[in-house]
C-alpha cells in the first residue's frame, strides 16, 4: 500500500476514536447532570384533584397516576424516596428525573411533606415549583420530569 493510504486509514482511525470518547464523555454527562425539560413538553395537572370527602382521611399509597410507569404504586411508608437510583423507595424510570430526586416525609397522621434533593429539573406540586419543603395532602399532584404522582386512599 502507498503511504498516503496508510496515513489516510491512520486519519480516518483517529476521528473515530475521537468521536467514540465524545459519545462516551455525553452519556456521562447526561447520566449525572440529567436533561433540561421545556416547559411545552410537560403534561398538565389533572383536573380531578380528589377533593371532597375523601380529603379528610388518610392515605395508604403513593402512586403514579400519569407517565411510563402510569399505574404503578407503593404503600404509604414513613419516607418515601423518589428517584432513578436502586435503592429509591419509589424507582422512576423517567429520563428528566435525578438519581436521587426527592423525598416525601410523613411529619405526623395527616401531614406529609416533599423535599426537593436538589435536582436539575425540578420537583412540582400542583402545576409550581418547589424550592423548600412543601406540604402535600391527599390528591395533590406531585410531577417529576414526565411523571404525575399523588397519595391515595
Amino acid at each position: 500500500m502507498s503511504d498516503l493510504i496508510v496515513a489516510a486509514i491512520k486519519i480516518a482511525f483517529l476521528a473515530l476514536l475521537w468521536l467514540f470518547i465524545l459519545f462516551v464523555a455525553n452519556v456521562i454527562r447526561t447520566d449525572l447532570y440529567g436533561r433540561r425539560v421545556p416547559a411545552s413538553s410537560l403534561a398538565t395537572v389533572p383536573a380531578d384533584r380528589g377533593r371532597g370527602k375523601n380529603r379528610s382521611k388518610l392515605p395508604t399509597r403513593f402512586a403514579i397516576t400519569a407517565g411510563p410507569q402510569q399505574g404503578v404504586s407503593v404503600p404509604v411508608e414513613p419516607t418515601i424516596n423518589l428517584g432513578r437510583a436502586a435503592d429509591s423507595t419509589l424507582l422512576l424510570d423517567d429520563d428528566y428525573a435525578s438519581a436521587r430526586h426527592a423525598q416525601l416525609i410523613q411529619h405526623d397522621a395527616t401531614t406529609w411533606v416533599i423535599t426537593d434533593l436538589q435536582s436539575t429539573n425540578g420537583t412540582y406540586v400542583n402545576g409550581k415549583p418547589i424550592s423548600e419543603p412543601t406540604k402535600v395532602t391527599v390528591g395533590d399532584v406531585v410531577r417529576i420530569g414526565r411523571t404525575l404522582m399523588r397519595l391515595e386512599i
